[in-house]
């Protein structure tokens, strides 16, 4: 197989999503296909990349319905200007993976290009909850489904499986994880994303794009730099009466975009473009459904035993912070060292735009490894359904 690597990656910032409060939303006006085609724009225009060079376009979407249709990624492809007449005879397609998505879109392509049937492509994401709902809402409206024939299931707890906070708060009890330790990767989570932006290390991935009423939205909404311990102890628990999952260690509702550029050797050749990482590895699995925050363990385990690796192999993780139970589960299970994990903040402070997310962690996790000259990177998350993907990066 061919050699695919990750030569660049942008995103747009992530704002904070409300439903019922569309003005707290800076994307609130901006449709999701919209948003990730001015991404893709941006990421073209700094590569000096004609779009003809595009040979196909993977989207990530955890909920592909109402505007978040892509018409099989088609689109966001019609709408990326930069692509042009002759981009628009790259293949596309939309992927929904739920939270795995935006490194399930990846791996498509990336597959292609090993397989040798292209040698340059694009793996975006896209969601945008204020626009988009989470899935109660659309369940009440009839959106969603499912099966009857599952709500009997003796092997199943539907009602669960359904609520990713309370499969969080089963994923906690199961494995001893107390609120105290999730409010404190939390805080971490909030200090570290504050840190890494002071610091510019954003400046490189986030880009800043006009919303539909032609202002810039240039800066993360999610982070709070002044939330403290005592704030986050305060929090009600959400999902349970007495419960351990509150707002402060659960992911907010989040709008953003992201975008990755893949290429072969030759390709990167051709358009004089320096990469950020090999892509070496993807692996994915299932796991139980009522807890399925332990997916992200799970699919790094296989894709540690797929490589040959060891734990101690890996200078620095990205897993997903959906839940802080998920990573602090990985990293009891795993042993992993906290001072390699998601050492510039998570999805606790940045957001999670649930079909950009993977992108994200994948981009973020080569930029890691090139500031820190680190030589292996995992990014991981768990996937609501019951499930897990991970991603092994080697810096270019």
């Amino acid at each position: 197989m061919r050699d695919v690597y990750l030569a660049d990656y942008a995103r747009s910032a992530f704002t904070r999503a409300h439903p019922r409060k569309p003005e707290v939303d800076g994307w609130a006006d901006t449709r999701g296909d919209a948003l990730l085609a001015a991404v893709i724009d941006a990421l073209l225009a700094r590569g000096n990349l004609e779009g003809a060079a595009v040979e196909d376009l993977s989207v990530g979407c955890a909920l592909p319905v109402k505007e978040q249709w892509s018409f099989g990624g088609r689109y966001p492809l019609w709408l990326a200007e930069r692509l042009g007449e002759r981009g628009r005879g790259c293949a596309s397609r939309q992927i929904d993976q739920q939270c795995g998505s935006g490194l399930a879109a990846l791996r498509s392509t990336a597959r292609e290009i090993q397989a040798g049937a292209i040698e340059t492509g694009i793996a975006g994401g896209v969601e945008n909850m204020t626009r988009v709902p989470m899935g109660p809402a659309l369940f009440k409206e009839g959106v969603l489904t499912s099966p009857a024939g599952l709500c009997k299931a003796p092997w199943l707890e539907l009602d669960v499986a359904l609520n990713m906070g309370v499969t969080a708060e089963r994923l906690a009890k199961t494995a001893g994880i107390g609120r105290e330790a999730m409010d404190a990767f939390a805080l971490a989570s909030h200090q570290r994303a504050t840190a890494a932006d002071a610091e510019g290390h954003f400046d490189g991935e986030r880009l800043a794009l006009a919303n539909a009423a032609d202002e810039s939205i240039a800066r993360d909404a999610n982070i709070r730099a002044d939330t403290t311990a005592e704030r986050l102890a305060g929090l009600e628990p959400v999902f349970l009466e007495g419960g351990r999952v509150t707002a402060g260690n659960s992911s907010p509702l989040t709008s953003g975009a992201a975008a990755a550029l893949l290429m072969s050797e030759e390709a990167l050749t051709r358009h004089g473009a320096t990469p950020l990482a090999r892509v070496v590895a993807i692996a994915d699995c299932g796991v139980a459904p009522e807890q399925m925050g332990a997916g992200a363990a799970a699919a790094i385990r296989r894709l540690l035993e797929q490589t040959g690796l060891n734990v101690s192999d890996i200078d620095a993780w990205e897993i997903n912070e959906a839940f802080a139970v998920v990573p602090l589960h990985a990293m009891g299970e795993l042993a992993l060292d906290p001072e390699r994990v998601n050492v510039w903040g998570g999805a606790l402070a940045l957001g999670h735009p649930l079909g950009a997310t993977g992108v994200r962690l994948a981009g973020t996790l080569a930029r890691i490894l090139q500031a820190k000259g680190k030589r292996y990177g995992c990014a991981a998350a768990c996937i609501g359904g019951g499930q897990g993907i991970a991603l092994l990066l080697e810096r270019a």
